[in-house]
């Protein structure tokens, strides 16, 4: 019975994925089979990692929640359903937010019959159909940015591992990549149809249930960038327009973004943010091995105290743990990255001046702000070194695909793929 279900699955997994190469055939081709193959077995090895060497990971409690809701649903599909979409109460263990993604694991654990290997592989199935068509946007769009796209996106360590399994970031970046590439046509196009709003719609939703720090933040950046480019076009004289106006533009409409999104959530209401920063980063430092997290000393709820520390929460979100932090060969292989990473961005500082002479600065200044903000954010609530190199995916490919662009590293891929 196992073997006949490996096989109706496998079959149906390479249907989608051949269905899905030809509707989506691009300049890229030569890397979608090698980068599925790679997501999957991130999925895979994720899993075996985790039941090895970790006695307790959320991604076996997911699946066993799961069993337990889809138990539910063999017996009585009439309260199934009702519980899918009504049910808030935490008859489950976890907060609203692994409620959500156990309901959404149900549904692979009934078609699969309660196969955790077979549910891993379809969710990072279509973790890497979403990265495949941004990926693809992103090539269209912008033609210099494809390999370093090809990289972030499909091929860099921790964000493919990071973004396949059973976790609720592959869920969250399966979204999150949809409405990057939304916001790209969106961006191209100046047109927006009523099923890219209905699409962006489900997106938000589901990318909020599971993440909703994420969608916080590049909702508001979004927005922030369309508008401006909108009121450049439509409202400035092009003899008016420089890198400076467009920057301050861009960050006036965000603080007002901001702000509304502050009245969102819970956490985010405006006597509350700062107070769940510090909450949550003293949470961390009263669970965690102290030579394994970020410290900031003194941090207060306070404007200034964030401020203060902001600058070495995004050195740390970005390049830490270092080498001589590492513990474990996790973290080694993690701290490699990072080196790699900051050796990446102090190259890219040569870029600057290409940077703010761009006619595309406004959309690289964007996706800058968003990674910083992410970066920030997420190192100062939850500075485990395991627990952010995880959030971080959040940002991170966006973060290499700027810093390698131009590169030497860039120009290595770029011969090495024209040569074949």
């Amino acid at each position: 019975m196992t073997i006949i279900l490996y096989c109706v699955h496998g079959a149906v997994i390479f249907l989608l994925a051949w269905w899905w190469f030809k509707h989506n055939m691009s300049s890229i081709d030569k890397f979608y089979w090698p980068a599925l193959l790679v997501k999957l077995g991130a999925g895979i090895a994720l899993g075996l990692i985790y039941s090895r060497y970790y006695v307790d990971s959320d991604t076996f409690s997911f699946f066993q929640e799961s069993i337990r809701l889809a138990d539910i649903g063999r017996a009585d599909w009439v309260e199934y359903f009702r519980y899918l979409w009504f049910e808030k109460e935490q008859a489950f263990s976890g907060e609203n937010r692994t409620l959500f993604f156990v309901k959404l694991v149900s549904l692979f654990s009934i078609i699969t019959n309660n196969n955790y290997w077979i549910i891993s592989i379809y969710v990072s199935f279509f973790s890497f159909a979403a990265a495949w068509w941004l990926v693809k946007q992103i090539s269209l769009s912008y033609p210099a940015f494809t390999l370093s796209a090809v990289v972030a996106f499909l091929f860099f360590p921790s964000c493919v591992f990071w973004s396949a399994g059973i976790i609720k970031e592959s869920v969250a970046m399966t979204v999150l990549y949809l409405m990057a590439g939304l916001f790209l046509i969106i961006w191209q196009s100046h047109k927006i149809t009523w099923l890219q709003i209905a699409m962006t719609m489900v997106c938000v939703w589901v990318l909020w249930s599971l993440k909703y720090y994420y969608a916080a933040v590049f909702l508001p950046v979004a927005l922030s960038a369309v508008l401006t480019q909108w009121f450049i076009q439509n409202r400035m004289k092009p003899s008016a327009v420089s890198a400076y106006r467009e920057f301050v533009l861009l960050v006036v409409l965000l603080m007002v973004f901001i702000f509304v999104i502050t009245f969102v959530h819970p956490n985010f209401y405006p006597h509350r943010i700062l107070e769940v920063v510090v909450e949550n980063y003293d949470a961390f430092y009263q669970k965690s091995d102290p030579d394994k997290m970020v410290h900031f000393n003194n941090l207060k709820p306070e404007i200034g105290s964030i401020m203060l520390h902001a600058p070495w929460a995004l050195i740390s979100g970005l390049f830490r743990p270092f080498i001589w932090e590492a513990s474990n060969v996790f973290q080694l292989v993690v701290s490699l990255e990072n080196l790699l990473l900051l050796l990446l961005t102090f190259l890219a500082f040569r870029n600057v001046r290409k940077l703010t002479a761009s006619p595309d600065r406004l959309l690289l200044f964007s996706v800058l702000l968003y990674c910083a903000m992410l970066c920030v954010f997420l190192a100062l609530s939850a500075p485990n070194f395991g627990t952010y190199v995880r959030y971080r995916v959040g940002f991170f490919p966006f973060f290499i695909m700027l810093i390698m662009y131009n590169s030497p590293l860039d120009r290595w891929f770029s011969k090495l793929f024209t040569n074949n």
